[in-house]
């Protein structure tokens, strides 16, 4: 789990590699540019002296600028091929955790589905009746800090940006299937649909269900 610090939250590669890239760009470029205004309103350059035989400051400073940018195009490739890659194993762990809630009976992904392999396996048999009285509709993929807006991957107790304990319900009955967020603070729709506070998941809770939590 990712902690807070006092530090704060450091910057992603793809920054850093965005940040690097505009400065070796810009060194690059704007050097023997500055050199070039400079010489023809006759001022005199400082850019132009020349600190090796053939080499003037401002040569220097250009070939400077390319190993700077090139490095800040590979910082920023490697943290953008790590963001598809965490987005990737969030999406299968979700994927997993909502899988293992529901053989549990605690959620019903796709209730039509479910039943038709119930009606497959036992024959003439009625499928039986679901135990979970909240079925996801649609799931969020990330935790939305309500204090100052930035997300956290779902599992997480902190946001990682400014360190707010979300605040999460230990009675299964009020903690959202996805983030375990209070549903306390889930917000009505319409009958029986409801958002999630945290995560924003999109829930049907039935009437009965509804009032064992909001009362």
């Amino acid at each position: 789990m990712r902690q807070a610090t006092w530090m704060g939250e450091m910057p992603s590669k793809i920054t850093l590699g965005l940040i690097l890239s505009s400065l070796g760009m810009i060194v690059s470029l704007a050097s023997p540019i500055i050199h070039i205004f400079l010489v023809s309103i006759e001022v005199k350059s400082i850019l132009g002296h020349e600190l090796m035989a053939g080499f003037p400051l401002h040569l220097l400073l250009s070939i400077l600028g390319v190993p700077i940018a090139i490095t800040g195009l590979f910082l920023f490739r490697r943290g953008v091929r790590e963001e598809l890659i965490l987005e990737s194993e969030v999406s299968l762990r979700h994927e997993t955790v909502l899988e293992r809630l529901e053989r549990r009976g605690l959620i019903t992904l796709n209730e039509g589905e479910a039943s038709q392999e119930r009606s497959s396996e036992t024959g003439s048999k009625a499928a039986p009746t679901p135990t979970s009285r909240i079925k996801v509709k649609s799931s969020g993929i990330s935790i939305i800090c309500p204090k100052c807006g930035n997300e956290t991957r779902l599992g997480e107790d902190k946001c990682r940006s400014c360190g707010e304990r979300f605040k999460k319900s230990s009675e299964p009955i009020r903690a959202c299937p996805i983030c375990g967020g209070d549903l306390l603070d889930a917000q009505k729709l319409e009958d029986n649909m409801y958002v999630c506070g945290l995560c924003f998941s999109e829930l049907e809770i039935d009437a009965e269900t509804a009032r064992r939590i909001f009362e």
